[in-house]
């Protein structure tokens, strides 16, 4: 595995493009955090939402948090393993963060009424500046990121991993009220949209994800 680092890194061509998409997530997840911290002070819309209507709130924090890391770590090693892979996970996620920032920008909501805050230590010390946010809504981070690790895994035991993961979280997201059931729909379709766009721009991604 280090070897293949070694190699890649030593092409020009490959350490150009992973020094900018590192640059590239690094300014989006900036001014992520920033929107983060805005959205919190904006006023926003209250939805009737009839799924949540319907269940009973309970804190599932801790499965949430365990699921979500757990599977995000399984997938970082996975690609880890090729430099390319890696690559184009890093580019996947970019673009699905910058996704986020637009559909938060221009879609601001109230939390639901009966949310319980979710409790991620992780996203309080890291975007959440030290609090706990309840705007970051439309559309779902955690469901969105355990789907793409979905769409671009090409192991077929963990994809199904991977999905399963995805579905429960999902569950549990709107169990907590902590989303709406239209934030966590939406998930997976933004993330197949940010796996599609970095396929479709990288003219030797499916070469490249073999090796």
């Amino acid at each position: 595995m280090l070897y293949s680092w070694k190699i890649a890194l030593s092409e020009k061509h490959f350490r150009n493009r992973f020094i900018v998409s590192m640059v590239i997530l690094l300014i989006v997840l900036t001014g992520f955090a920033s929107l983060l911290a805005y959205i919190e002070t904006r006023q926003g819309h209250v939805v009737y939402d009839p799924v949540l209507n319907f269940i009973k709130p309970r804190d599932v924090s801790y499965f949430i948090f365990f699921t979500t890391y757990t599977t995000a770590l399984v997938a970082i090693i996975f690609a880890f393993s090729s430099p390319y892979k890696f690559l184009h996970l890093i580019q996947m996620y970019g673009t699905l963060t910058l996704l986020r920032v637009v559909t938060l920008f221009f879609v601001p909501l109230e939390s639901p009424v009966a949310i319980i805050p979710l409790h991620d230590e992780i996203l309080k010390h890291t975007f959440y500046s030290g609090g706990e946010n309840i705007k970051d809504l439309f559309f779902s981070g955690h469901a969105a990121t355990l789907f793409l690790f979905y769409f671009f895994s090409v192991d077929k035991v963990l994809k199904y991993l991977f999905l399963a993961a995805a579905i429960s979280v999902s569950i549990g997201l709107v169990v907590q009220h902590v989303h709406y059931s239209f934030d966590i729909l939406a998930a997976p379709v933004f993330a197949y949209i940010s796996y599609k766009l970095v396929t479709k721009f990288s003219k030797h991604y499916y070469k490249e994800v073999a090796l």
